[in-house]
């Protein structure tokens, strides 16, 4: 076993490759995937027992991924930049219930009653994310002016939307009040005394030893290089990191310790959010918390640049495990619970199954969207999709296309969060399986995504 200390120093000792189903698993999901290379940790009980790469980091020089090879974080650094925000507050500099405007005076008058810790929480009201030129550099005042045009949605608090804007500002907000970029309190304040070495801002002109390669698909199945963004898009605060499975062996060490932050600053990160209504969403500071197999787990996935990425920490077992991949369309999640399930079997999700069908409009909506092979641009089929939605329509449009003629659906999972209702659907095509994932709020429809599946029975992620 390897054994992880959260000090200046890590203790690491390879272990010899053996094959065994954790191998035969990865191996097989590269193949059918088309995912060059991924890397895999998983920690037990606080001692990293695994850390292994498949596959390539670089396409062009056939350069094999390692342990230590680096990959982009993608959203998991989210958890890093409430991090930092943490630190603000218990220095004084910051207050979770403060106004927005008290430290961005120039923000709009209708950010008033958007408070930090709605940012930490997504629940400030905004979209998505804001449209800014990703290659076009900004100054932080011409970033957070962009961010000042993303129209409020909603009244701040009363739900969870998903925003890429609200991290950016707090990444801003971090160097506004404590005079370093959020990068540097990170290096200076947790990456260094966690000895998490190899962690830091993404820096494409720097020489970054071990630095993998970020790749996508393209309509005809090719793998070309990821898109080039300029270092503004790369340096901001919604998920702009350098880690490897290293770093985050000595991170999961670090929060299981609770390390860095206080105690209470700890309990503030990982509770569910209560939104105006009283009701309670699974999500903290930088962290969702929900239950998978039947246990409950802190996690967070990320997505950027070529790179996707995976952390789930399972609670009552001990067992944590981080998966970095180097391929835009590939499913860090779906490689995180079963590598999870063949390294501790308690953790081994259901098969699928159909269950009752919760709301037959719903289905019936979803089926003519299927058949049509589009999202309505307008109310058809009595559907109205929701703004969030519309700018999704292009990608469901390409993950569409392989699969073909719909042959069957139905209904395998379904939870409500807050207001919002989740939907996990299994579809059966000519050309194969999906998972479909549909989320949908009061104001329509916000998300809908096909993932390939195995088989009719293949687990629902």
């Amino acid at each position: 076993m390897i054994r992880i200390f959260t000090g200046l120093a890590l203790a690491f000792v390879s272990l010899a490759p053996r094959a065994d189903a954790i191998d035969d698993y990865v191996r097989d999901y590269l193949q059918r995937s088309h995912t060059p290379g991924l890397a895999i940790g998983i920690v037990q009980d606080g001692v990293l027992v695994r850390a292994q790469g498949y596959g390539f980091a670089n396409l062009d020089h056939h350069v094999p991924v390692h342990a230590d090879t680096v990959f982009q974080s993608g959203s998991i650094g989210k958890m890093f930049t409430a991090t930092a925000i943490m630190l603000m507050v218990e220095d004084g500099k910051l207050k979770l219930d403060e106004s927005i405007r008290t430290y961005l005076p120039d923000a709009p008058a209708v950010w008033a009653p958007i408070k930090v810790r709605n940012l930490l929480t997504h629940t400030a009201g905004f979209s998505h994310g804001v449209d800014f030129d990703l290659r076009k550099d900004y100054s932080d005042d011409e970033l957070l002016k962009i961010c000042y045009g993303d129209v409020l949605q909603f009244t701040p608090g009363d739900r969870m939307s998903y925003s890429n804007t609200g991290y950016i500002v707090l990444g801003l907000l971090v160097k506004k009040v404590g005079g370093k970029s959020y990068n540097e309190v990170l290096k200076e304040r947790v990456f260094t005394p966690l000895g998490m070495h190899t962690a830091g801002g993404i820096d494409d002109a720097g020489i970054v030893p071990n630095r993998a390669a970020g790749y996508q698909l393209t309509e005809d199945g090719r793998i070309v290089n990821q898109d080039w963004v300029a270092p503004t898009g790369n340096s901001t605060g919604d998920g702009s990191l350098y880690l490897t499975v290293l770093d985050f062996a000595k991170w999961e060490a670090a929060v299981r310790e609770r390390k860095v932050l206080k105690p209470e600053s700890w309990a503030e990160m990982l509770k569910p959010m209560v939104l105006n209504d009283g009701k309670t969403y699974p999500y903290g500071f930088g962290w969702f918390l929900d239950r998978f197999a039947g246990h409950p787990a802190q996690h967070h996935s990320g997505s950027w640049q070529g790179f996707v990425s995976e952390y789930v920490r399972y609670l009552e077992t001990g067992t944590a495990v981080i998966t970095l991949l180097n391929l835009r369309e590939g499913s860090p999640g779906e490689v995180a619970k079963n590598v999870a399930a063949l390294a501790n079997p308690q953790l081994a999700p259901r098969p699928g199954a159909p269950i009752e069908d919760v709301d037959s409009g719903m289905t019936a909506r979803l089926r003519s969207i299927l058949l049509e092979q589009d999202i309505p641009a307008k109310a058809q089929a009595g559907f109205s999709p929701s703004g969030s939605m519309e700018r999704t329509r292009d990608s469901y449009r390409k993950q569409r296309q392989p699969f073909g003629k719909l042959q069957e659906l139905a209904l395998f999972d379904f939870e409500a969060k807050g207001d919002d209702r989740h939907f996990r659907y299994r579809t059966r095509f000519d050309n194969g399986f999906a998972t479909v994932l549909l989320t949908v709020s009061p104001r329509g429809m916000e998300r809908l995504t096909l993932r390939p599946a195995a088989s009719w029975q293949a687990t629902v992620f």
